[in-house]
């Protein structure tokens, strides 16, 4: 075996490495969290198709007719609700495979690892109904086509779509970017080193969209089963153009802190690998910037903006960025553990100058009230902590200058460099995990667009309870929802046989169980039902959150939120001591 060989063989273990990584973080503890109502919403259109049942589908097709077989096939849950978004973007990592040539292996054996767990797209890939669906079908249309893999690529363009609106903006940035990067290479003299472009020559053409065409109608109408589908894809179109004339209450303000909360690495490389390429005249620099702003522009004047819409701009720009810290990931010709124990001193810095931050993020005093002296000088806690981190700064600053002044330059500045890198890897991965949901407590995090459902699993533990003290087995009584419309709460009672529902808050009849607002006022529940308030949704309102606010969401992923409560009526029958009641001594 060739030396050559044995490397080609190590990088296909290591981005099947990074699949294997990605696949693991999505799916683990997936469906701990309840279904939120957008979530519900489309999971339960997959499942009323399990059913027999012909439900409107909404202009998301592909998710609803794949997740309709995961469901046929497996038992309907959070877990299998999810499943497909979370296959599609662990997928993602063996998209740079197909870009080697143009990225370099090193690099894009990197960015296979940072799509496995990069923040952003990991939020996305454990969401039902996200738009992780789209984004992987479309950078595999690109991928398959650049490889020569015609049938391949149609089969991905024909299920991008299929992935409805969110599909939209992500094409029209590319061809965007796509427009202006011709526009520039015309100005500007060919570039001879530039790796050979596929040709969008006719017989490619009519081969790919033969094959696009064959799986938006094969898959679209679920081989025929579900005819439905083929509109809802065409929906997509006028459901995005429509979003154009709605205006949410998301400022684009918004999504420029997401992108500095969660990727402040990957927008400080990118900034500093732009101006780098660009003065250079790198063109994949440049095309790679072009696409990063055309995504960006499109995420924020969107009239119907969400956070989610940067998702198209994550892939530019973790390009961009992995491509600059490749050229600072060399190993160093000589004294290398000195530039180890240098990289080790400016990740203890960091360290330090970051817990003191923590102190200030998280500290429940009265930083206002409670001085602290140190000196002569009479500081409040959170200025006494800001000093300490501005000296901490200063003092890394003090001993590179040192090492550079006293032992090697490049000792001195590779190993802050090498330090500084890995602490802000640290840091991604740390938010990355909070994103994903993974930590020990629920995150609130910018990427998700609705309200969160909360105490559903206690909700409909204690129904079972209930149920099976009255007649042995679970979802055994009769409810009714009054005046709820809730996606999620239809999920949660979807193995409920005998539930009604009811538009108004009113009561009809004498269910064993009630489920309602705890806004629906009824004598007869007072007198003939017991009731127990559950927190139900939970929404932040960001636009009113305090600097302090944010300050400690940065750390924690905690935020002060509102709450929407349900009362679950319960028949005083039910209970067990209805019959055998205890009487006071």
């Amino acid at each position: 075996m060739t030396d050559t060989t044995r490397r080609q063989n190590l990088e296909t273990a290591l981005f099947a490495l990074a699949f294997v990584l990605a696949i693991t973080v999505r799916l683990l503890r997936l469906g701990d969290m309840p279904l939120s109502d957008d979530e519900a919403r489309w999971a339960m259109q997959a499942l009323d198709l399990t059913r027999g049942l012909h439900p409107v589908i909404g202009p998301q097709p592909i998710y609803v007719l794949l997740t309709t077989l995961v469901f046929y096939v497996f038992q309907a849950s959070n877990f299998t609700a999810r499943f497909i978004p979370a296959l599609a973007g662990a997928l993602l990592a063996f998209a740079p495979l197909f870009f080697r040539d143009r990225l370099g292996n090193k690099a894009a054996l990197v960015l296979s690892f940072v799509l496995a767990l990069e923040p952003g797209l990991l939020n996305m890939s454990r969401e039902a109904g996200s738009p992780i669906i789209a984004l992987s079908a479309v950078i595999f249309t690109w991928a398959f086509w650049r490889a020569g893999k015609l049938r391949a690529s149609g089969i991905a363009a024909g299920m991008a779509l299929l992935s409805g609106m969110a599909v939209w903006p992500g094409l029209l940035g590319l061809a965007l970017a796509y427009g202006l990067s011709r526009g520039l290479s015309r100005s500007s003299a060919a570039d001879e080193s530039a790796a050979p472009q596929p040709a969008f020559d006719r017989p490619s053409l009519v081969t790919a969209a033969a094959y696009a065409i064959g799986t938006y109608l094969a898959l679209g109408s679920l081989f025929l089963i579900v005819p439905a589908g083929l509109g809802a894809g065409l929906a997509a179109i006028p459901a995005y153009l429509q979003g154009w004339l709605t205006f949410d209450d998301v400022p684009a303000l918004r999504l420029a802190a997401a992108l500095a909360f969660y990727e402040p690495l990957a927008v400080l490389l990118a900034v500093v690998g732009l101006v780098r390429g660009i003065r250079q005249g790198d063109k994949l620099v440049t095309s790679l910037g072009l696409w990063l702003l055309s995504a960006l522009i499109l995420s924020m004047v969107y009239s119907s903006r969400q956070v989610a819409d940067l998702i198209w701009a994550l892939i530019p720009l973790w390009a961009l960025a992995v491509i600059e810290a490749s050229r600072y990931l060399v190993a160093a010709q000589d004294n290398v553990w000195e530039t180890l124990a240098m990289a080790a001193l400016t990740v203890a810095i960091l360290f330090f100058a970051g817990s003191n931050f923590v102190t200030i993020a998280i500290s429940p005093l009265d930083m206002n009230a409670i001085a602290r002296e140190i000196g002569s000088l009479q500081l409040t806690v959170g200025q006494g902590l800001t000093l300490a981190i501005l000296v901490a700064l200063a003092l890394l600053a003090a001993c590179v200058a040192l090492v550079a002044y006293g032992w090697s330059k490049s000792v001195a500045f590779q190993g802050a460099l090498w330090g500084a890198l890995l602490a802000a890897a640290v840091y991604t991965l740390a938010i990355s995990v909070a994103a994903a949901n993974l930590r020990t407590y629920r995150t609130v995090e910018l990427w998700q667009a609705g309200p969160r459902t909360m105490q559903a699993q206690v909700f409909i533990d204690q129904m079972n309870d209930l149920a099976r003290w009255s007649k042995g087995v679970n979802q055994s009584l009769d409810a009714s929802v009054s005046g709820l419309d809730s996606p999620a709460l239809h999920w949660l009672l979807r193995d409920w046989s005998d539930v009604t529902y009811s538009p108004s808050p009113t009561l009809t009849g004498t269910p064993a169980f009630v489920i309602a607002s705890d806004q629906l006022s009824a004598p007869e529940l007072s007198s003939a039902y017991r009731g127990q308030n559950f927190n139900w949704r939970n929404y932040p309102n960001w636009n009113a959150l305090a600097a302090s606010d944010w300050l400690r969401w940065v750390i924690l992923h905690q935020a002060p939120e509102g709450q929407d409560n349900i009362i679950l009526w319960t028949r005083s029958d039910v209970f067990l001591d209805a019959s055998n009641p205890i009487k006071a001594p």
